[in-house]
């Protein structure tokens, strides 16, 4: 499999319209069975931040701080209000998971039409089925699609070349949730590759802000704003990793007692990945899809290395290693993307009561998908001079 050398005019076989049909009805039976079921987080957090809302009248709610989100997501709460009453409080909080799932389906599209692939909109409504995502809404209520969508919706946007745009929807998903830093080292490599202005860059702050105005104007106090991602932060500090399908998860398994100790070594670890990974992006050439690829590695390189992940972390590269499958139209590419879902699918069933060995089980593909993924980026150069210029050599990659 090549990221780069592909067969002139080859696209992938896009699936017929009554196969889309049946997995859209697979999705749609599992997300029916799964509407009954909740998880603790359900209730111990969601539903009361949704009736604070409700209770305190909708957007007045946001003059005083509440909930451990940030407001993009207590926005969507409130604007959910007129449903108490008529579902129950924790399905609502499934239907604006649901309603991120949707988001998610449609970045997908986005990004598979940015890469020219023929029926992009079939590949794209086949997304809900996949088990990682569907438990994510579907039974854990948890909306990281929110911030997954437009992380995939910047990714499409530089392989456009629109830089402002690509910034600014960086700027949406970080205000959904900090995750969206996952991702930053591709971004940061494509900002210095392409020598972007540093005025453009300015996007991503500016819509990240302005992501914030309605509860700024509401009175919620500038200062508890600038510090929630920093709040988040303490949670769990005791543990290395949460089910999370990396190394961290496999060294505290070994050795429960020692392994929180290792969190300076695993934060030196993912910066010096960080910096490999901008530095060799700067000298390796790939096509648009190879660029999806190297996104889903920058995912899954911080996921992997960094300490405190959990289960749910990976969920980005996920998504973007399927659209990069999906490219590339390829059995090796297909098998990749499985994977990465593997690893992500065992890693939440782990979290949801089937227990380490399942979790470790999810580390080993999540590990071995990485590696793999990180080989065009690891081929050293055909010769003892690096490559010069504004065309640098291309990649290949066999597995």
């Amino acid at each position: 499999m090549s990221f780069v050398n592909v067969r002139p005019g080859s696209s992938p076989p896009a699936p017929a319209q009554w196969i889309v049909a049946i997995v859209v009805l697979v999705a749609a039976a599992q997300a029916w069975a799964l509407w009954p079921f909740f998880t603790p987080d359900i209730g111990i957090d969601y539903v009361p931040w949704f009736n604070y809302a409700v209770t305190h009248g909708g957007w007045r709610a946001f003059a005083t701080p509440f909930g451990s989100y940030s407001p993009p997501y207590l926005y969507l709460l409130a604007l959910a209000a007129p449903l108490k009453g008529v579902l129950s409080d924790a399905h609502v909080i499934k239907v604006v998971a649901f309603v991120g799932m949707a988001w998610l389906v449609g970045s997908i599209w986005q990004l598979l039409r940015a890469l020219k692939t023929p029926h992009a909109w079939r590949y794209a409504l086949c997304v809900p089925a996949l088990p990682s995502v569907m438990l994510n809404a579907g039974l854990l209520g948890q909306v990281d699609a929110l911030y997954v969508a437009p992380c995939i919706m910047a990714v499409a946007a530089a392989l456009e070349r629109r830089h402002i745009t690509m910034f600014a929807w960086c700027g949406v998903a970080v205000a959904f949730k900090a995750q969206a830093v996952l991702i930053a080292p591709f971004f940061l490599a494509i900002a210095i590759q392409r020598r972007i202005p540093l005025a453009q860059w300015l996007a991503a702050p500016a819509a990240l802000l302005g992501m914030m105005v309605p509860a700024l104007l509401a009175g919620w106090p500038p200062a508890d704003l600038a510090t929630i991602y920093f709040r988040q932060a303490g949670t769990f500090s005791n543990d290395i990793a949460r089910n999370a399908p990396n190394i961290w998860s496999l060294a505290g398994m070994i050795a429960p007692d020692f392994a929180p100790r290792l969190f300076g070594l695993a934060l030196a670890t993912a910066l010096g990945a960080t910096a490999w990974f901008v530095a060799r992006m700067q000298v390796v050439r790939f096509d648009k899809a190879g660029l999806v690829g190297m996104a889903a590695l920058a995912a899954l390189l911080t996921a992997g290395l960094l300490p405190r992940m959990h289960e749910r972390y990976f969920m980005l590269a996920d998504m973007l290693i399927i659209a990069f499958a999906i490219a590339r139209g390829t059995r090796p590419a297909f098998a990749l993307a499985a994977l990465v879902q593997i690893g992500s699918f065992a890693a939440i069933t782990g979290y949801l009561g089937l227990g380490p060995p399942v979790v470790a089980l999810g580390a080993l593909c999540m590990i071995a998908a990485t590696l793999i993924v990180a080989r065009p980026l690891a081929i050293p150069n055909a010769n003892d001079n690096p490559p010069t210029g504004r065309n640098p050599r291309p990649a290949i990659l066999r597995p």
